[in-house]
């Protein structure tokens, strides 16, 4: 039976398909856009498969299979049918109600580096009160630059693409492995944003782009910001872009989401300076049989 379940690798063409999943059973982990899952797939071996009606995404860490939890009405049940079918694998980034719902014949492990951090749109288009005197200092101290903001389009794509090389370059991310697989990602939702209708926008500088945000709508109530790119050597860029990316964001959205902090102390910190209003909480499954193996 094992063998009958085949995967595929991820293409531009299985959009469509990948959408019409996406749309009927909408998700609230970053993760779960095709965008995301298209642009990270050299890096994390991204394939995919179709049983029971729903969508299941596997990928690899260190050679070993992982599944995100699958896209469909009911996942729940198959993912200890899954997990049947490969014992030795887990089930990564799954969503709270679904890993506790499963019982103790599997072991439930949350994973707080994986939680999406959640704000609400217009907080953050509003920056009011005074937890937020200093992300509007920011801002005022960026404006001496006389900022100009841009969209992606076909006259900017290119412009993006240059920062994010000199941003990689300056970091040396090419001897950082979780780093240039972002250089990857963020590379290949450049050269398809038009197929994947991202939105993105950037900030001009002296006549270069010097900044730069994408994302686009995760569900019916909330947008995800992707990549978030700026030069530091301008003070309050960051504040900035986001300020400005969380302002072109439709009016329909309540939410952002902006994934994870990975663990990353700094990451994390700048995350929470802006008041979260919630997380996605994510957990990681596994067959308690395996886990025993292990510790044995």
């Amino acid at each position: 039976m094992k063998n009958k379940l085949h995967f595929n690798p991820i293409t531009i063409n299985d959009k469509p398909m990948f959408d019409r999943f996406l749309k009927k059973f909408l998700p609230a982990i970053s993760e779960l856009t095709f965008t995301n899952l298209f642009c990270w797939r050299m890096t994390k071996g991204h394939e995919y498969t179709v049983i029971d009606d729903h969508l299941l995404v596997a990928f690899f860490e260190k050679e070993k299979r992982k599944f995100y939890q699958p896209i469909g009405e009911s996942s729940g049940p198959l993912i200890p049918k899954i997990l049947d079918l490969f014992p030795d694998c887990s089930f990564e980034r799954v969503e709270e109600k679904t890993a506790l719902a499963l019982g103790p014949d599997f072991l439930v492990k949350h994973d707080r580096d994986m939680y999406d951090y959640i704000y609400l749109r217009k907080e953050l288009k509003l920056l009011e009160g005074t937890r937020y005197d200093a992300k509007r200092n920011f801002i005022r101290r960026c404006e001496k630059y006389n900022p100009q903001v841009c969209n992606l389009d076909e006259s900017t794509v290119e412009n993006f693409l240059k920062l994010e090389e000199e941003w990689c370059n300056i970091r040396n991310c090419h001897e950082n492995e979780s780093m240039y697989a972002e250089d990857l990602a963020v590379r290949e939702t450049l050269k398809n944003f038009k197929t994947l209708q991202v939105l993105g926008i950037c900030v001009w500088i002296n006549g270069r782009i010097e900044a730069f945000a994408i994302g686009e709508a995760l569900n019916e109530t909330t947008f995800v910001e992707h990549f978030e790119k700026a030069n530091t050597k301008f003070d309050g860029l960051y504040a900035y872009v986001l300020h400005e990316f969380v302002k072109c964001i439709p009016e329909k959205f309540i939410f952002l989401n902006r994934e994870q902090d990975l663990g990353l102390e700094g990451l994390r910190k700048a995350k929470l300076s802006y008041h979260p209003h919630s997380f996605i909480k994510k957990y990681t499954l596994r067959c308690h049989d395996l886990e025993s193996a292990i510790k044995e």
